[in-house]
């Protein structure tokens, strides 16, 4: 199921059989070498993590889980602690291709829940804290992701062009991952 991260943060975790409402989703551990998400920061009077592999499943809106004792320390877990460490988020990361074009920030991802892994990017340049020129990027198109940017194909910025009202058809041996948004924020 695909989930968005605007959606999920903030989600319920509740407990399979009390049914009881026992952490919510605070953030996300992304291991930037595969784009696995490998855990949710949950939060529970501290924070804690929630591997994802102690998730039972994902239904309207709610991570169920076994029990609480799915929950472990930040350092527990060595794994996870290491990508922690690593501290590279993907949300708000700056964006730019390997010929180095700027495309904005990461204001938006999807993920899979089934696997969960990282499957598009929703990228937005801003003026002041309006975004624009919104891009959708598959995650096939990341080349790398470093603390600092992540970097994409160059074919993610081929766009459809058109001529007056008539469509020119696009490349489609070259077509791009990308697919340009609408801007909401416009009125």
């Amino acid at each position: 199921m695909q989930k968005s991260y605007r959606d999920f943060l903030g989600a319920p975790i509740r407990d399979r059989f009390t049914r009881g409402l026992v952490g919510q989703v605070s953030g996300f551990v992304i291991n930037p070498a595969n784009g696995e998400i490998v855990a949710f920061f949950a939060h529970r009077n501290h924070k804690l993590l929630l591997p994802t592999t102690d998730i039972l499943r994902v239904a309207t809106g709610v991570v169920w889980i076994e029990n609480t004792e799915a929950f472990a320390a930040v350092d527990e877990i060595v794994r996870i602690h290491d990508i922690i460490k690593i501290n590279i988020p993907i949300f708000g990361s700056k964006v730019f291709t390997v010929s180095r074009q700027y495309l904005g920030e990461v204001v938006n991802f999807q993920f899979e829940t089934n696997g969960w892994v990282l499957t598009k990017l929703d990228v937005a340049k801003k003026i002041l804290t309006i975004s624009t020129e919104r891009k959708l990027i598959n995650s096939s198109q990341i080349v790398r992701i470093k603390p600092t940017e992540i970097t994409v194909r160059d074919a993610v910025v081929r766009v459809r062009a058109k001529k007056a009202n008539n469509a020119i058809a696009p490349d489609l041996a070259n077509a791009a991952f990308a697919e340009p948004l609408k801007n909401t924020n416009q009125q």
